[in-house]
């Protein structure tokens, strides 16, 4: 009876990544030191292709800005098994993103076109101001 090899690598095929894709993500301490608090103690630096910074016998693979944090998922160094961590957004310092350039630019025009259209003057993105009475029982236009 032979026996399976459970230190060799097994190929993990994983599907394309989408872009753009979440490279690098710097955290407040899970467990801060005793008598710090998160932000005093030393951040988190998390990379996808690196060891997971809290069980070193994973690799982050992947990273999704979701739910109101940050999905890691990361794979045991033998392939065998996956997890996923939901770091919250509130926790999250900072994040990156690559992108190929023709994504680039369009994450660039519609995070500008996005910019215009969130003009903090105009009364119509204000919930406080009520919508224009009708007059004479008929609405302005």
């Amino acid at each position: 009876m032979t026996m399976a090899n459970l230190t060799s690598p097994r190929p993990i095929e994983l599907p394309a990544p989408q872009f753009p894709m979440l490279t690098r993500m710097i955290s407040n301490a899970l467990f801060p030191e005793s008598g710090r608090g998160a932000l005093d103690s030393e951040p988190i630096t998390w990379m996808v292709s690196q060891p997971h910074p809290l069980v070193p016998d994973m690799r982050v693979v992947r990273m999704f800005v979701d739910r109101g944090g940050v999905e890691v998922y990361s794979v045991l160094s033998d392939g065998s098994k996956g997890m996923r961590n939901l770091i919250p957004m509130n926790w999250v310092r900072l994040i990156e993103e690559v992108m190929p350039l023709d994504v680039f630019v369009e994450e660039l025009a519609a995070a500008e076109s996005d910019e215009d259209d969130d003009d903090p003057n105009d009364p119509a993105l204000d919930p406080e101001v009520p919508p224009p009475a009708p007059v004479n029982g008929h609405a302005e236009s």
